[in-house]
């Protein structure tokens, strides 16, 4: 099996036929789909026994409802891929994603890990539509911690987990003990990344990612919400500079640019805050 797509899965029915059609659509078929349904409760778990029992290679598992980041480790767990490919619900994949990745893989000698372009659904207008993309050095192989430099810009992403193809040995390489609602990948990605010995980054746009779901974490904007996610980023961050510090492969040099880097994401993060929580939360930023 040279593909494990893994599916986390909460509440997600008005998405999840899109997202499920979209993995059965594609134009390469060595691959299984996982799906940890996080304890749905909207009628997903329905949905997704009816594509288990039609389709063989689709296997669901059905937990109580633990978060993202405890479906992900399930996940990563049960695959039997040689690569990982992670999808959220309310996402799709292009039809020829594994095709390319395919091609990828044999080309270029097994890569740990393989980056490819996003195309944000329903973005917000004065957004950068473009921060999750990078089409500098295209198909031209990098070690992680060059690929980790040349990523970290400023207005550009690369901590999500749905814009990579990994190998299965790079998660060998790092220890999965955080515990967090979100931003889990804000603490993780950057180790896997600097860890890796063989990156490349294509130019096929293979993820298309919602941006306005409503029923997203990232997306819900109580005071109460705003503070746990928050306080998950200060955590993502803490997690990520200590781990970052201790990898056998990195250099002072590699330290400070990392924590210079994660340092001006954190004080990003607690700028967009509303003023009422920058003033409660200031002591925990100490920025």
């Amino acid at each position: 099996m040279l593909f494990s797509i893994i599916v986390p899965c909460y509440n997600a029915k008005p998405f999840l036929r899109n997202c499920l059609n979209s993995i059965l659509a594609q134009q390469f078929d060595d691959f299984e789909v996982i799906v940890i349904d996080d304890g749905s409760t909207d009628g997903s778990d329905v949905i997704l026994d009816e594509y288990a029992e039609k389709h063989s290679n689709i296997h669901v598992y059905h937990f109580s409802n633990a978060g993202v980041s405890s479906a992900r480790r399930r996940g990563i767990s049960l695959a039997s891929g040689e690569y990982f490919i992670f999808v959220d619900s309310d996402d799709s994949i292009n039809p020829n994603l594994l095709l390319n990745l395919y091609i990828t893989i044999f080309n270029h000698d097994k890569p740990d890990l393989i980056r490819y372009q996003a195309n944000l659904i329903n973005d917000v207008k004065t957004k950068n539509h473009q921060r999750y993309n990078f089409c500098e050095f295209v198909n031209t192989p990098l070690d992680g911690m060059e690929a980790l430099k040349i990523w970290s810009r400023p207005r550009k992403k690369y901590a999500v987990y749905w814009l990579y193809a990994f190998r299965k040995i790079v998660f060998s390489r790092v220890l999965f003990s955080v515990d967090l609602k979100c931003y889990e990948d804000v603490a993780l990605i950057p180790i896997l990344i600097a860890t890796a010995s063989n990156v490349i980054c294509i130019d096929y746009v293979g993820y298309n990612y919602t941006c306005n779901n409503p029923e997203s974490l990232t997306n819900i904007r109580t005071l109460d919400a705003e503070r746990s996610r928050a306080l998950d980023f200060l955590h993502a961050y803490e997690y990520a500079i200590s781990n970052f510090m201790k990898l056998d492969n990195v250099s002072a040099m590699d330290i400070a640019f990392f924590t210079q880097d994660y340092s001006r994401r954190l004080r990003g993060k607690f700028d967009s805050l509303p003023a009422k929580l920058k003033s409660e939360l200031a002591p925990f930023f100490k920025l």
